[in-house]
């Protein structure tokens, strides 16, 4: 597969990178390389292979195969080499701040395959960030529950609004809500480590909605029947 160096290097890093190949999306989608991928969101700046190793808990070999999968794909790049004692290491950093999966969540790109694997990374991401929602929003010692510090600040909070803008705007919503998050993103004297997990999206017009037919989902080996195993949240 070839890869666009312009693209790569404009800027050191692109705001979105369209992800327009089947091996792109199953780079990008498999469960343990999203996991490396976000560790430079955390982080933000570039590591070798070792030192994400270190931040996970992991082996470095591992770490090592899939980071090269990644790079392959162009879902990350090499930052900056350094030679000590003769090895060369390697620093990586994302490609991009944003990837696309449109086109295969539309099936557009390998077809119901890859549209499946798209729907699966998807699920996987609410449902990570649901459980830290719900660990922290019902945790019996989370800080100041049960105190008047709990009403002033609670540890959790939950969030769901319609807003009504062109595409223009909406893209603008979405980077400010980036540039706040990006605000707050550096530990400060008397910061406490808080995760924010959102998701938006564009609903359809009613008459594509019915025109669509309903997709019969196929049953994996680790679906749960008593998923989620959570009472529903009140809105």
């Amino acid at each position: 597969m070839t890869f666009n160096k312009a693209e790569r290097y404009a800027g050191r890093m692109v705001d979105v990178l369209i992800l327009d190949s089947e091996e792109r999306i199953k780079a990008f989608t498999h469960p343990y390389r999203m996991k490396l991928v976000h560790v430079f969101r955390e982080t933000r700046r570039p590591m070798t292979a070792t030192e994400v190793a270190r931040v996970i808990g992991d082996g470095p070999g591992r770490v090592h195969y899939h980071m090269r999968v990644l790079e392959a794909a162009g879902i990350v790049t090499v930052a900056r080499t350094e030679t000590v004692n003769g090895i060369v290491a390697r620093y990586y950093e994302p490609t991009a701040r944003h990837y696309s999966v449109g086109e295969a969540a539309r099936g557009a790109i390998g077809g119901e395959p890859m549209r499946d694997e798209v729907t699966r990374m998807i699920s996987r991401r609410f449902r990570e960030g649901l459980r830290a929602f719900l660990d922290s929003a019902t945790s019996g010692d989370a800080d100041g529950v049960g105190s008047g510090e709990a009403e002033a600040c609670p540890s959790a909070f939950l969030l769901e609004r319609t807003v009504h803008c062109d595409d223009e705007a909406w893209l603008g919503f979405r980077d400010a809500v980036e540039a706040l998050i990006e605000r707050y993103a550096e530990p400060a004297p008397g910061s406490k480590r808080r995760r924010v997990f959102m998701a938006g999206t564009t609903d359809r017009p009613n008459t594509e909605r019915e025109a669509r037919p309903p997709r019969r989902r196929r049953a994996g080996p680790h679906d749960r029947p008593d998923w989620p195993p959570f009472p529903e949240l009140e809105r």
